[in-house]
């Protein structure tokens, strides 16, 4: 499913428009982008969790001079986790799944 199938699936299912549809959308998506850059976790129950993971800067070698290291600064990778299923409400026993 891409995005204009799920602004099809919006409108029909909320009696709106599709330009309404299309704009619920991308508010969703700025809200959950915004609250990640700010460093936040945004739950949606039922479906999943959206964070960010802070790991340490790591340490890469120069090319010409292999005894200097550069320090190339903390990086942050993006997490999604599923939520619980639909049918008997166990947890998924799978890992992190990360996007972006």
């Amino acid at each position: 499913m891409n995005k204009a199938d799920l602004i099809d699936k919006i409108a029909a299912g909320c009696h709106i428009n599709k330009t309404q549809a299309a704009g619920a959308i991308d508010t969703t998506v700025d809200s959950i982008t915004s609250a990640l850059k700010k460093g936040d976790r945004v739950a949606l129950i039922g479906f999943g969790t959206f964070s960010v993971s802070q790991k340490k800067s790591p340490q890469r070698a120069q090319p010409a001079d292999r005894s200097h290291n550069q320090d190339c600064g903390p990086q942050s990778s993006k997490i999604f986790r599923r939520g619980r299923t639909q049918e008997g409400g166990q947890p998924q026993q799978v890992g992190p799944r990360f996007f972006w």
